[in-house]
């Protein structure tokens, strides 16, 4: 099996678009997944372990520093290990059935594969100990734009009925906590296997951006499968001036 290729960056900086478009150009991502192309299996195993050191994904600063030690990180290296290993089908989202075993056989057989949610941006050290050849995709999307979406889309969660996260009504908060998301994904950019992608820059021009990001991922795709997965990228959305 190969490297799978980690799709990483802030909560809404287009990580989403970008795993979409690399799953329509030929990246194995999973199969059980939420419209955001994620694993609910993998968020829940993520954000255990967040809670577990008095962290979240929107308080991420206590994992951080539990991180930096050698400690913490071989306990969370041991937990995650021990987790994709007893479980890795229902973790990465694939099922129990024929199209889901298939597919777990074509990973055996060297299909490219990967997995995006947004948690793993923290994780990345500790994923990257058990998996020393990953290739890192970091995704970065304008900080304020970022941090607007967020709050945007917490206040709607809000009014739909959900508990609050008093933290993410401020859009200061939330810029903070995009740009800690981004630092945090930077502390791999040493690493031979990382990209970073400005999503603009996907937005801007996605036919090339995409064949270079084919190339990154060591895709088998095809022109066809790489325009069909350009015409999947929006454009940017002009943002009036404040």
């Amino acid at each position: 099996m190969n490297a799978p290729v980690l799709i990483i960056g802030a909560h809404r900086s287009g990580t989403s678009a970008t795993a979409r478009a690399l799953e329509m150009a030929g990246l194995q991502i999973g199969q059980r997944l939420d419209s955001h192309r994620e694993s609910k299996a993998l968020q829940r195993l993520h954000e255990e372990y967040l809670r577990q050191v008095g962290a979240s994904w929107h308080d991420p600063k206590p994992f951080l520093q539990h991180l930096q030690t050698s400690d913490g990180r071989r306990h969370c290296v041991e937990y995650l290990r021990s987790n994709i290993h007893d479980d890795f089908g229902r973790i990465l989202g694939y099922r129990n059935d024929p199209k889901g075993i298939w597919r777990r056989l074509r990973l055996k057989l060297g299909a490219p594969w990967g997995w995006k949610e947004p948690r793993t941006t923290l994780f990345a050290p500790a994923w990257l100990e058990i998996f020393p050849d990953a290739r890192v995709l970091h995704v970065v999307r304008n900080a304020l734009a970022a941090a607007e979406s967020i709050r945007e889309r917490e206040l709607k969660f809000e009014a739909a009925g959900d508990q609050p996260i008093p933290n993410l009504r401020h859009l200061n908060y939330c810029r903070e906590l995009v740009e800690t998301y981004v630092r945090a994904a930077e502390q791999m950019s040493g690493s031979a296997n990382y990209r970073r992608l400005e999503f603009e820059e996907l937005q801007a021009n996605p036919p090339a951006l995409l064949e270079q990001l084919a190339n990154f991922c060591e895709l088998r795709t095809t022109a066809g499968k790489v325009a069909a997965a350009a015409a999947s990228i929006r454009p940017a959305r002009v943002r009036s001036a404040l």
